[in-house]
């Protein structure tokens, strides 16, 4: 590290102060040009025609004063449990510790903490398909690194570890509790702006009332631009700083020039990512034009450098080039998906609902769930299902792409919800309710029992194996 951590820390506490500063002045510009709206709007609203000072040193003091108080009470709810607030917004959730996945990620999390002098991090998982990670921190040094299901199921390990490293660079340098202080305080405003839209577009008729809301929404506009770019003066290049902190750890460039490849090529979460959080990842959620430019405007407009910029920086640390890179990547090798299953431990208390013999615990593409021996029957909670669905360790038999096919033609006219009668056929094994018979979602017809109660979910032999085939041809084909 360049500097010691007391350093890193008065640093960043300036800064910090300075964000401070700006909030009180920012409210002070808005509170200031809201008054000078409202006041002129009653005066034309009573017909007085004299116009009185625009400015006064006692308003601007009265002014002052409450956009102080206002700063501070911001500032106070923002940055109160700010790392919990993140954390459910993105609907992280801490490793399972029976998940293989989720057991090597927080295994290279605290090897990387060790190399940044033994600061506890906290892994987080976010479940969602998309590639990315992020790290937030808070005035508690408390820390934590987070990273999306779609990325532990892409990345081999020394590729999450550059990326793991990249993460834990900005916690040591003290960026991330910057990121994260800023995106706590200025995430508001997006919420205010689509209330005063809602306000203007019930408005129908042209009126006062509609012109006093549309200079509000000026107003707010304006201020969530110079938030914006205050959130970019923070983000930009400290990403080229965090990629070089991870080569240091890792001594290994390649791998985060891989890991930033393959995230640059897939979908980092746009839409489930709020925008307001989008400094604290790895990289913006949202592709566009202007992220994977360079240049003055690109440089304020930004808040990540461009991809092709971060990875001709590893890439001249390795000696290598970007055509080298891409012929490097190799998806990992796949296995029969019944070589994949690894037994765990017996579970006498649950008992299999078709044959009622008891369940064996395994792990199935690195998720734990239960399975019966003599049926091929998988019972497995929903919340694990779409982790299995979304890694591809495993090859199928034709037997499961035959079985597919069958099942798109059984059902290519389409699904409704009204055209099949609910059934209640098996009793579920964890609380011996009533499970519902029908499909597991709308998108892939594969018919399951659910308990409403447990959440747990029923599959009969293959058809897991078949909903997995199903959604990895769908996303070869989006992916073409």
């Amino acid at each position: 590290m360049p500097y010691s951590f007391i350093e890193i820390e008065r640093k960043k506490n300036w800064l910090i102060v300075l964000v401070f500063i700006f909030l009180v002045l920012l409210y002070f510009l808005i509170a200031e040009a809201l008054w000078l709206i409202i006041k002129f709007f009653f005066l034309l609203e009573a017909r007085v025609f004299e116009v009185p000072p625009i400015f006064s040193i006692k308003e601007l003091t009265y002014v002052f004063l409450i956009s102080l108080i206002i700063a501070v009470f911001h500032w106070y709810l923002s940055t109160k449990d700010m790392l919990n607030r993140i954390l459910e917004l993105l609907c992280a959730v801490e490793p399972d510790p029976k998940d293989t996945y989720h057991h090597i990620f927080k295994n290279i999390v605290e090897e990387v903490s060790v190399a940044t002098g033994g600061k506890k991090i906290r892994p987080y998982v976010i479940p969602t398909a998309g590639l990315n990670a992020f790290a937030i921190s808070d005035f508690k040094r408390d820390a934590v690194i987070g990273i999306t299901e779609g990325l532990l199921a892409r990345l081999n390990r020394s590729q999450l570890e550059g990326v793991i490293g990249h993460e834990a660079a900005h916690i040591a340098s003290g960026d991330s509790l910057l990121a994260t202080v800023s995106s706590s305080l200025f995430g508001i405003y997006s919420g205010l702006l689509e209330v005063v839209k809602r306000g203007i577009s019930h408005t129908r008729r042209a009126s006062r009332g509609t012109a006093l809301l549309l200079l509000i929404f000026i107003v707010l506009s304006i201020s969530q631009f110079i938030n914006l770019l205050l959130n970019m003066f923070l983000s930009r290049q400290k990403e080229h700083r965090a990629d070089a902190v991870s080569v240091r750890l890792t001594r290994n460039p390649i791998s985060l020039a891989e890991a930033l490849y393959i995230i640059s090529r897939s979908w980092r979460g746009v839409g489930q990512i709020p925008d307001s959080l989008a400094p604290i990842f790895i990289m913006s959620p949202d592709l566009n034009r202007l992220e994977e430019s360079e240049g003055l405007f690109s440089n304020l407009f930004s808040t990540h450098p461009p991809t092709e910029v971060r990875l001709k920086i590893l890439l001249d640390m390795a000696h290598s080039d970007i055509s080298t890179l891409k012929s490097g990547i190799r998806n990992k090798q796949k296995i029969l998906i019944e070589d994949g299953l690894i037994e765990i431990k017996e579970a006498q208390r649950f008992l299999c609902p078709q044959c009622n013999q008891p369940l064996g615990e395994i792990l199935y593409e690195g998720a734990p769930v239960f399975r019966c021996h003599f049926c091929g029957g998988v019972f497995a909670n929903r919340d694990v299902v779409p982790r299995i669905i979304i890694r591809e360790d495993f090859a199928f038999n034709p037997s499961i792409e035959r079985l597919a096919e069958i099942v798109l033609k059984t059902y290519s006219q389409g699904i409704k919800a009204g055209n099949f009668k609910v059934v209640y056929k098996l009793d579920c094994p964890k609380c011996k309710g009533k499970m519902v018979r029908g499909f597991f979602s709308y998108g892939y017809p594969i018919e399951v029992d659910s308990c409403q109660s447990c959440q747990y979910v029923w599959f009969d032999k293959d058809e897991l194996e078949t909903l997995q085939f199903l959604s990895e041809r769908f996303k070869l084909k989006r992916d073409e």
